[in-house]
């Protein structure tokens, strides 16, 4: 199956840690959106602790990048102060038919609780995580999992598109 944009890797990964969560479907103001800045994302890393056999291979994995297509690897996605996902699908596409650059969902940011919701349109629940950490050059996301075997963080990096 070809993986449309890096953010479903991060949704597949988070899977069921996200409960049917309900938040508001609105533009942000510029200042909520201030440690995005309005600039083009790269996914970069992606790890899960303790690890977990996300590939089915029956070996436990840290690194989840492995679930990303290699055609994947070079898109960037845009968070627009107006609540809109911009993603640019780069060089390398998954299939002829890939547009280079389309919206490709909503997101919102709580700055009091330094909550990111992401809702992608070909997703059934949003993707909800904290914003640990948000410079210039680097923003590092984390979430929670849970799972048969206890519960994992995700952390994912973003650098800005050079």
């Amino acid at each position: 199956m070809k993986i449309k944009t890096v953010h479903v890797t991060t949704l597949l990964a988070i899977g069921t840690m996200l409960s049917a969560a309900s938040w508001p479907n609105k533009p942000m103001s510029t200042a909520q959106a201030a440690p995005f800045g309005d600039r083009y994302w790269v996914l970069t890393s992606t790890t899960i602790h303790p690890a977990l056999d996300v590939d089915m291979d029956g070996e436990p994995d840290t690194d989840l990048t492995i679930l990303r297509e290699p055609c994947e690897r070079d898109d960037v996605s845009k968070y627009r102060s107006d609540g809109v996902i911009l993603t640019d699908h780069g060089s390398e596409r998954c299939d002829e038919e890939e547009e280079h650059e389309e919206e490709t969902g909503t997101w919102s940011y709580d700055a009091s609780t330094k909550t990111v919701t992401m809702d992608h349109y070909h997703s059934d629940k949003p993707v909800i995580a904290t914003v640990s950490s948000a410079s210039s050059t680097k923003i590092v996301l984390t979430s929670r999992h849970e799972s048969a075997h206890g519960t994992h963080t995700i952390t994912a990096v973003m650098t800005p598109r050079n």
